[in-house]
């Protein structure tokens, strides 16, 4: 009797300390998404150091509740299997996100010409200045080989449907020019990206706001956005 009682606190001690990693990859992101924290707290710390950390943490203490529950798997077995899946998945978003940190080089801009870089109008500036964005750069050594230049003047309207077959939502269009927004799921992180049509040629640039190391997201959208405007060639 006894002995069940205390198994029953470890299992829900066990239980709670496998549900922190999530607990806290939720709060940093929501907190940071909304703007109650900034992103250098919610994400760089909260998440990418202190939830790396804790995601272990968790991922024992998940295995601790399914010990814990095998003396009575069908009163206690669900206990387990939530924890299981919860410190699980916590730690292999860690894990993935790690990796695409590692495998890509530190940057937060893809453009598909460097030796004139594209620029934002007025309207895009002043929300980068409000949110406090990083500067664009002038040239980055290290290339998105998905961002490549459509070989044609693509009409305004096939240039706004590629920004928005990758997320953004368009704010701008004119004949030479089309720009849009997109905001992130998780941390509500920002992307603002740029067509620039001349004749026989138009390129793009992707820009993350907060100027921290993407792991190749700007490339992967300047990728989709790319191919878009590549196939109207």
């Amino acid at each position: 009797m006894g002995g069940s009682r205390y198994g029953g606190v470890w299992l829900a001690a066990a239980f709670l300390i496998a549900l922190a990693a999530p607990l806290l990859w939720f709060m940093a992101a929501f907190g940071t998404r909304v703007g109650l924290i900034d992103w250098r707290l919610g994400y760089e710390q909260l998440t990418l150091i202190w939830g790396w950390r804790l995601a272990w943490v968790s991922a024992g203490a998940a295995l601790a509740t399914v010990l814990l529950a095998m003396a009575d798997v069908k009163g206690r077995g669900l206990y387990a299997l939530v924890a299981v899946l919860a410190a699980g998945a916590t730690l292999s978003l860690h894990v993935t996100h790690r990796q695409a940190l590692a495998a890509h080089p530190p940057v937060h801009e893809a453009a598909s010409d460097w030796t004139e870089p594209l620029s934002f109008s007025g309207l895009i500036r002043g929300q980068r200045d409000r949110a406090g964005a990083a500067p664009l750069a002038a040239r980055h050594a290290d290339a998105c080989d998905q961002a490549l230049s459509a070989r044609t003047q693509v009409a305004p309207a096939v240039g706004a449907a590629a920004l928005e077959a990758a997320g953004f939502t368009v704010v701008g269009t004119s004949p030479f020019r089309i720009e849009g927004t997109r905001e992130g799921f998780w941390f509500g992180f920002t992307h603002d990206a740029v067509l620039r049509i001349r004749p026989g040629r138009t390129d793009l640039r992707v820009s993350g706001r907060e100027g921290r190391p993407d792991g190749g997201e700007a490339c992967r959208l300047a990728g989709r956005i790319s191919e878009r405007l590549r196939a109207a060639e």
